[in-house]
């Protein structure tokens, strides 16, 4: 059984046989398809803010915090600093400041802080936080060190400073 062509020879549709000829191709007039402009609009264009803590848990070893260096943190991204909390195992006052220098600087020292007068601070307290670092270097870039230092405490035994960041 053999093929039954059309008169007049062509497959079926009698129109162009050259595509350079085709009109309407900028048409859109199939809706199903996408395009960028209408998926833009049909779908809610997504933004990611990638953010963390930094932080240290300074332990007195069932006796008081003393003062001095406790820890040091690599950070290996650039981000920014936004606010700090800090929680302690029962009430009591601590002052701890954070510095911050290059690996090739390592270790920071006190002429490396960057909390400005707003230090992480308990006040007879067990918990405190704060989100507006008016006077902080909030910036860290890849491969900083930040410091943390113990400028003064009493009565608490453990607590847990955590600095938290958005990463650029």
């Amino acid at each position: 059984m053999g093929l039954t062509r059309p008169a007049g020879g062509g497959g079926g549709g009698g129109g162009v046989t050259d595509h350079g000829a085709l009109t309407g191709l900028g048409d859109d007039d199939h809706s199903q398809y996408h395009t960028d402009a209408r998926g833009d609009a049909r779908y809610a264009q997504l933004t990611h803010t990638h953010t963390g803590v930094i932080g240290v848990t300074i332990d007195g070893g069932g006796s008081a915090i003393t003062t001095g260096q406790k820890g040091y943190v690599s950070v290996p991204f650039d981000c920014t600093i936004t606010g700090w909390t800090l929680v302690a195992d029962q009430s009591g006052s601590i002052v701890i400041d954070v510095w911050k220098d290059t690996y090739a600087n390592f270790p920071p020292t006190v002429a490396d802080t960057i909390a400005g007068t707003e230090k992480p601070t308990l006040s007879s307290v067990q918990k405190n936080e704060d989100s507006n670092l008016t006077t902080w270097t909030t910036a860290i870039a890849a491969g900083d060190v930040i410091g943390f230092n113990v400028d003064s405490a009493s009565t608490v035994t453990r607590v847990t400073l955590t600095l938290k960041i958005t990463r650029s």
